[in-house]
């Protein structure tokens, strides 16, 4: 298949990203390429103007067929309300698996990170805690992403492998048992800690 520009410089969007991790909707692609011109981004001089709607899609259509991409069909909730959609996300045929494990990577960081610390809600924390059947799932999650995300085992996982280091630890110290569904203001908040090792 040859590399036109649009092409090439859709390639470089989607391997670029902006901020979120893949994989990508057509219309975020399109927004990166808009952004790629407002901003000036290193790489996309080339472009001289945003490709419509049309030609995005042309495009994720081609390179798919070519084999340089990957689109995963995924059910979605609307952010504003309303009933879910399907949608086609895009990505590197080459990194599929790396976004697979940065994301599961991410997502089991921000669980444990929850389950530990809660969240801060106007100066209340709110949602800390799991049950210890849940907690001990994740600490052999943790345990398994840390074997595959080790230097000596894999290249490229430097920040995941980190991210689990912080996980095991934050498990090691005690999860809070979550607070009683039905709590009054003279009830205790309920601070029970499950040890697990790794």
């Amino acid at each position: 298949m040859k590399l036109t520009t649009n092409r090439k410089l859709t390639l470089l969007a989607i391997s670029t990203g902006n901020g979120d991790e893949p994989p990508y909707e057509a219309s975020s692609i399109g927004d990166m390429l808009s952004q790629a011109i407002t901003y000036g981004w290193d790489g996309f001089e080339a472009l001289k103007s945003t490709p419509n709607k049309q030609q995005v899609h042309r495009t994720l259509r081609d390179l798919w067929h070519g084999g340089l991409i990957v689109g995963t069909r995924v059910k979605e909730e609307p952010y504003g309300g309303g009933l879910p959609c399907w949608v086609v996300r895009y990505q590197l045929s080459s990194e599929v698996e790396y976004n697979h494990m940065v994301t599961t990577c991410n997502a089991l960081h921000r669980k444990v990170d929850k389950a530990k610390h809660g969240i801060n809600f106007f100066g209340a924390v709110m949602d800390m805690g799991l049950p210890p059947d849940e907690v001990t799932a994740l600490a052999i999650e943790v345990k398994r992403l840390l074997q595959r995300t080790h230097p000596d085992k894999a290249h490229g996982y430097d920040a995941q492998f980190k991210q689990m280091i912080a996980c095991r630890d934050w498990i090691k110290s005690g999860i809070p048992l979550p607070a009683p569904t039905h709590s009054t203001g003279q009830q205790q908040h309920q601070t029970g800690r499950l040890k697990n090792g790794e």
